[in-house]
């Protein structure tokens, strides 16, 4: 009995060091990205420009997707 006692602590312990670990990989990870914008850089990204470019990004791929949604329509029905 003790040692189904000691077990399951065993593995509450180490479940709980696994959580803390997964939660430091994704605080280190959020860390990275606002790195990026940190005035402290040297690579420093100004965020409003790197907002606008993404959106621009994102609207040239829609656009790119739409034209080939219309080829692919227009293929279509000349079959």
């Amino acid at each position: 009995m003790y040692e189904q006692i000691v077990a399951m602590e065993l593995h509450q312990l180490e479940q709980k060091i696994s959580n803390i670990q997964n939660e430091l990989i994704g605080y280190n990870i959020m860390l990275d990205e606002v790195w990026q914008y940190h005035p402290a850089n040297p690579d420093f990204l100004n965020p409003i420009r790197a907002y606008d470019e993404l959106k621009k990004s994102i609207s040239l791929l829609e656009d790119e997707l739409d034209d080939l949604g219309l080829k692919i329509k227009h293929l279509r029905s000349t079959n």
